[in-house]
């Protein structure tokens, strides 16, 4: 299990709540569903109300329990400074249902770099912890089937930032197997590099015994060879990724997936598109890099490592 999953167990008691009784207002609320938690997963030294469907904590300590910390080398608590849940469907709850919308933001979470089985954060950022924030947006309306995905954020400070949304139709909340029956309308991802490009791909060179500078060549080259045949849909792609590997120690900015189809497609059916010019035309996709490389036949700029 992930570690990312481990630092969102605040907002999973939210997501995955028994029935609550009734109460005053959000914190009142919130405190009826921990109160139906396993002991101890959850605590926090100051609560405030804000309105009826949420409330602000500080100080919030979350210590997921044995079964949740598989794959973790430890299982100390979680710290998080601050938890802000500006909004969320208790109501929904109350009625035993999968709640429609959730807004909520965790600041300050303190994430041990030495726990992660399959790289070194440590390494990274000679830190033993690092401090990240987590963001959830949503709202699901069951009348027109629709969710909107606002905004679904994970920022690792002073390392990277990643951010999704979208929107689709045809969504029912309580089918199992919702995710059948959806269509996408549109998506976007951002990726947005600080730091953790400039120290991954130097720090894989060392394991490998390698020059940093192989790494990003060897990367290039496989962008190259997926050219040749492609639309100018496909290399205008390529060429946004090639740019964004070629500035891997300072990216002029982040890079962006967007995806707006002409016609609504059933997620149930994006596997089954095989060729890449068919991919962007049906799906609508557009890579977007300041620093791509310039197209065949125009002068490159002046770059540097």
């Amino acid at each position: 299990m992930s570690r990312a999953r481990i630092m969102a167990v605040a907002g999973g008691l939210l997501l995955a709540a028994p029935v609550l009784p009734a109460a005053a207002d959000g914190l009142g609320q919130f405190q009826e569903l921990l109160r139906q938690a396993p002991p101890g997963v959850l605590s926090y030294q100051t609560g405030k109300p804000l309105g009826e469907n949420g409330f602000v904590l500080e100080g919030v300590t979350v210590k997921p329990p044995p079964e949740a910390t598989e794959g973790i080398k430890t299982e100390e608590p979680i710290q998080i400074d601050r938890i802000a849940v500006e909004d969320f469907d208790f109501a929904a709850q109350k009625r035993n249902e999968p709640p429609n919308f959730a807004k909520l933001r965790a600041e300050g979470i303190s994430i041990d770099t030495k726990s992660f089985d399959t790289f070194d954060l440590r390494e990274l950022t000679g830190r033993d912890t690092i401090k990240a924030d987590f963001q959830l947006d949503y709202r699901i309306d069951p009348e027109r089937k629709t969710m909107m995905l606002n905004r679904l954020a994970l920022d690792l400070r002073e390392l990277a930032r990643i951010e999704l949304s979208l929107a689709l139709d045809g969504i029912d909340p309580n089918d199992k197997d919702a995710a059948a029956s959806a269509s996408l309308r549109t998506a976007s991802i951002l990726f947005e590099d600080r730091t953790l490009l400039g120290r991954a791909v130097p720090a894989a060179a060392r394991a490998n015994g390698v020059d940093p500078e192989k790494i990003a060549k060897i990367a290039e080259e496989i962008l190259d060879s997926l050219r040749p045949g492609q639309g100018a849909a496909t290399i205008a792609v390529l060429d946004a990724l090639a740019g964004y590997v070629d500035d891997y120690r300072q990216p002029k900015g982040p890079l962006r997936i967007t995806l707006n189809p002409p016609d609504k497609i059933p997620l149930a059916t994006l596997g089954d598109i095989q060729d890449p010019d068919e991919a962007l035309k049906r799906l609508g996709l557009v890579v977007s890099y300041s620093g791509a490389r310039p197209p065949s036949g125009t002068a490159p700029d002046n770059r540097t490592r």
